[in-house]
């Protein structure tokens, strides 16, 4: 994995007012970039399929998609849980009409939007795949 700067961890945690605030007052980094890192490694591992044909997606890099994940989970539309003891995001039921109705992804409503449909399109593999199993 591509090593972070630690300064731009903590830039972005500084940024959370929601559910994810708690980590922008820790002392030590390490939760931050574990969170982080966490958040990257799912973008790149799980996602990286379905957004790699996104004309937006494929040139944004992983820390970015990792940043935007993290901002979804922040404002409570993405939920970070644990299911069969591995780590999944969950789009919320409300999570595309919450993006849409947001000024400020206004300019980004159809990536953000993909990166949803790659969140619900991983939990549908994950669900078919353990059927299978």
């Amino acid at each position: 994995m591509h090593a972070v700067p630690s300064s731009y961890v903590r830039q972005l945690g500084r940024s959370w007012s929601g559910s994810l605030a708690h980590y922008g007052t820790h002392r030590n980094d390490e939760h931050l970039i574990a969170l982080f890192e966490e958040a990257v490694q799912y973008v790149g591992l799980n996602l990286e399929d379905d957004l790699s044909g996104s004309e937006f997606w494929c040139r944004v890099p992983l820390r970015r998609r990792a940043a935007v994940l993290l901002y979804l989970v922040d404002r409570g539309v993405v939920n970070r849980a644990v299911r069969q003891g591995k780590r999944v995001y969950e789009p919320l039921a409300h999570a595309e009409s919450w993006v849409a109705s947001q000024k400020v992804l206004r300019p980004y409503l159809r990536p953000t939007l993909e990166l949803l449909v790659a969140l619900r399109h991983e939990l549908t593999r994950r669900s078919h795949s353990r059927r299978g199993s």
